[in-house]
C-alpha cells in the first residue's frame, strides 16, 4: 500500500492533493505556495502591479494574472488603477483587510491581553484581562471586531505562566477556529520576521525584557529552541564583575525597585543593565553571528531607548579595545517593542492558512 507523500510548502506540512501518484510537487502545492507568496508580498509592501509581482516572484505576468484572479475570486485581494500623472495607469493589487481576521492572546502570570487583527495585520481591537478565567468573557467582548473568515487563535505564553490547556481550549473554543499555542519569544520573533526587519542574512535575535529576560532565535528561517527547548532562556546568565544575572539587574521589576529606592534616577540602572545585556549579546553573537539583534518588551520607551544607546557605547568601546569583532550587529529596538508578542500570536493562524510560514 502506497503511503501518502507529505512535504513542506513555505514551512507548513501539507498532504498531497488529489493529483497524488506522481513524485515531486503537485500543481495544488505550487498554486498554494504562489498564492501564499503573493499575499505575503502584498502584506509587506502594500499595493503591487502584475509587473512588480512578476519581478519579485520570478514568474511571468500571465502566471501572476492567474494567481491574483484566484485570490480576487476568494475575496482576499482587489484590483484598482494606480494613481498616475501619465495617461497610462497600471492596475495594482492590494489586500482586502476585512476578508479575514485572527485572534492573538498574550498570557503572563500577571494577566494579559487579546487583540483582533485583520488581513493586513493591523490591530482592530484590544482588550486586557487579569486572570486566565476571564479569557472567554474577553473574547465575547471583542468578537464585534472580527470580520470575514476567522483564521483561528494564537496564544503566546510568558515564562512562568501556569495554565490548564484543556480549560483554555474550552474558553477559546467559542471562536470556531483552530488554536495554536507558542512561547512568547517565538511569537515575538515571528512578528519581527513578518512585520518588521524580515529574515536578515545570518539570522535574527529578539530580546524580550519584562518580568524576565529571554531571547527568540531565528536561524535558517526557522525558530531555534534547542534540543531541550530552552534556547533563548538567557535571564539566568551571569556576567559582569558583580556576577549578577540578567533577571536580577535588567528586568522591569529591577528597574522599579531601583527607582523606588529613595526615588533614585534610572541612570545607574540603565548603565548596569546595558553592560550585562551587552555581554549577553556578545555571548550569543560569538556562536550564531546573527544579522540583527533587537530588543522589545515592557520597558518604558525612554528607558528602552537609553538602554540601547548605552549598549551602543559599550560596543564602540569594546571595538576600540579590539575585544570584539566589528561585524557583531548594533542592537536596535524591535519594530513593535510592546506589541510584538501579541501580534506574533495573532499571526500564527494566518501563517498556517494564508501567508508564507
Amino acid at each position: 500500500m502506497k503511503t501518502a507523500r507529505r512535504l513542506s510548502v513555505s514551512g507548513t506540512p501539507r498532504a498531497r492533493g488529489p493529483s497524488d501518484g506522481r513524485p515531486g510537487i503537485s500543481p495544488v502545492d505550487i498554486a498554494d505556495h504562489n498564492s501564499r507568496a503573493t499575499l505575503g508580498l502584498l502584506r509587506r509592501f502594500g499595493p503591487l502591479t502584475r509587473q512588480e509581482l512578476s519581478r519579485r516572484l520570478g514568474l511571468t505576468e500571465p502566471a501572476i494574472a492567474g494567481i491574483v484572479q484566484r485570490l480576487a475570486t476568494s475575496g482576499l485581494v482587489t484590483g484598482r488603477k494606480r494613481a498616475s500623472a501619465t495617461r497610462y495607469a497600471a492596475l495594482e493589487f492590494t489586500l482586502c483587510p476585512e476578508a479575514a481576521s485572527s485572534l492573538g492572546i498574550r498570557i503572563t502570570p500577571e494577566g494579559g491581553e487579546i487583540v483582533v487583527i485583520d488581513l493586513s495585520c493591523t490591530i482592530r481591537a484590544r482588550i486586557g484581562f487579569t486572570d486566565v478565567d476571564e479569557i472567554g468573557e474577553a473574547i465575547t467582548s471583542i468578537r464585534h471586531a472580527v470580520s470575514g473568515r476567522l483564521a483561528g487563535c494564537g496564544v503566546a505564553l510568558a515564562p512562568g505562566t501556569v495554565i490548564d490547556r484543556a480549560a483554555l481550549a474550552d474558553s477559546i473554543g467559542q471562536t470556531g477556529g483552530p488554536l495554536y499555542v507558542l512561547d512568547d519569544s517565538e511569537a515575538a520573533i515571528g512578528a519581527e520576521r513578518a512585520l518588521g526587519i524580515g529574515d536578515p542574512e545570518g539570522g535574527l535575535v529578539t530580546i524580550l525584557i519584562d518580568e524576565t529576560v529571554r531571547a527568540g532565535l531565528l536561524i535558517g528561517g526557522r525558530p531555534f529552541r534547542g534540543i531541550h527547548g530552552l534556547a533563548g532562556q538567557i535571564g539566568d546568565m551571569r556576567s559582569g564583575v558583580d556576577g549578577a544575572t540578567l533577571n536580577e539587574v535588567a528586568t522591569l521589576p529591577s528597574l522599579e525597585r531601583h527607582i523606588a529606592a529613595a526615588s533614585a534616577s534610572p541612570d545607574a540602572w540603565i548603565t548596569v543593565a546595558a553592560r550585562h545585556l551587552h555581554e549577553a549579546v556578545l555571548a550569543i553573537s560569538g556562536f550564531i553571528a546573527p544579522g540583527a539583534i533587537l530588543i522589545g518588551g515592557s520597558l518604558p520607551d525612554g528607558i528602552l531607548a537609553s538602554v540601547i544607546s548605552s549598549m551602543a557605547r559599550e560596543r564602540e568601546e569594546k571595538i576600540r579595545d579590539l575585544v570584539i569583532a566589528p561585524w557583531i550587529p548594533v542592537v536596535q529596538p524591535a519594530t513593535h517593542p510592546k506589541d510584538g508578542v501579541v501580534l506574533g500570536a495573532a499571526l500564527r493562524p494566518f501563517n498556517d492558512t494564508l501567508f508564507p510560514a
